[in-house]
Parts: structure tokens; C-alpha cells; sequence
């Protein structure tokens, strides 16, 4: 078996029983024994439990790479750019609801847990508020408190995320999710968008 495949055994495996038992349940033995590989080979490939929960579960929800790969697409265009952002959000993140429940009841018990979970929303709040910055210095949006409007962005896609399973919550026809970009969309583009003096 290549390190690679190795590796990726080991993510699934952790991830399967994270979401199982949850992350103080789900020892490194079993999660070794589940992948079919020596408990040792865990420790080689991540370390510690802390750098396997990191990368098979918060990678799982919000990959590195997700900024770097939107950056390049912004067009400078603040309704544009905001539905690319929710899109390629949601896309990434819809079908992954169970995890998303995982790290944040994992969150709640284990002050470790929580500290590696709020490594996503930093990162997330800090590209769009360094988004909105940007646009305001070039004189294209008002100003406002772009760190708490990033979070409150990224606030309204989770809470879709999470509530979209839920009996209570169900989605109908009208309510689809380029329904809900599109509105969310307009809240924030007519929060920022500079008024034409009459």
C-alpha cells in the first residue's frame, strides 16, 4: 500500500468513527484497526489524534485550498463575487451537514476540539473581510465592519447548511439554494454597495 493510499485510509477511517462515536470515543487503535493498518502507522502519517481530527474532519469541511482556489475568480464585482463565493461554499460544503454537526457538539465538550474548529471560520472571516477591505479602499463599497459582516456571511451558509436536514427546517421548492444565495446576496450588497448622491 503507497503512503498516500495509506493515509487516505486512515482519513476515512477517522472520519467514519469520529462521526460514530465521536472524537474522545474514537481511540487511535480502533480508528488504525478500521483503515487495516498498524496502530504505530497512525503516529507515523499524523502524529497525534489532534492532527488526525484536523485533517479528517475540519480538512473534510472546508478544505485549504477553498480561498486560494476562489481568489483568483473575484472579479471585483461585490454581487458577483459574493454569489461565487456562497456557491462554491455551499457546493463544498452541503453534503458534509454530518460533519458539520460533529465539530461543532465535539466543539462544545473539548476546549481542544474547539480550538482546532475555529481554525476554519478565522480563515474564512479574514479572506472576506480582506475581500471587502479591498473593495472599500478602491472606493467601490461603503464602510462597515468587515470582519463581523464576514462572519455574518459565512453565519447565514452554515446556518443553512445545518438547519437544511432538519424535519423542522425542511426546504421547499421556493426555498432552493440559489434562492437562498440570491437573497442573501441582495442583504449584503445593499448593506455595502455605495449610494448615488441625487
Amino acid at each position: 500500500m503507497t503512503k498516500q493510499l495509506t493515509r487516505e485510509r486512515l482519513i476515512q477511517a477517522a472520519l467514519t468513527l469520529f462521526k460514530e462515536k465521536g472524537y474522545a470515543a474514537a481511540s487511535t487503535r480502533d480508528i488504525a484497526q478500521q483503515a487495516g493498518v498498524n496502530h504505530l502507522t497512525l503516529f507515523r502519517h499524523f502524529g497525534n489524534k489532534r492532527n488526525l481530527f484536523r485533517e479528517s474532519v475540519i480538512q473534510h469541511v472546508a478544505s485549504g485550498d477553498f480561498t486560494s482556489a476562489i481568489e483568483g475568480k473575484l472579479s471585483g464585482n461585490l454581487q458577483e463575487d459574493l454569489a461565487l463565493i456562497a456557491q462554491a461554499y455551499l457546493e463544498e460544503n452541503l453534503e458534509k451537514d454530518g460533519v458539520f454537526w460533529l465539530y461543532f457538539n465535539e466543539a462544545k465538550q473539548d476546549p481542544e476540539v474547539a480550538e482546532l474548529v475555529a481554525e476554519i471560520p478565522r480563515k474564512l472571516h479574514d479572506f472576506l473581510a480582506s475581500y471587502f477591505s479591498q473593495l472599500h479602499d478602491r472606493g467601490s463599497i461603503s464602510s462597515g465592519n468587515f470582519q463581523l459582516l464576514a462572519r455574518m456571511f459565512f453565519g447565514l451558509l452554515n446556518q443553512y447548511i445545518l438547519f437544511r436536514k432538519l424535519p423542522a427546517f425542511d426546504v421547499t421548492a421556493d426555498e432552493n439554494t440559489d434562492a437562498f444565495i440570491h437573497e442573501c446576496v441582495d442583504l449584503f450588497r445593499t448593506k455595502l454597495e455605495k449610494k448615488e448622491l441625487s
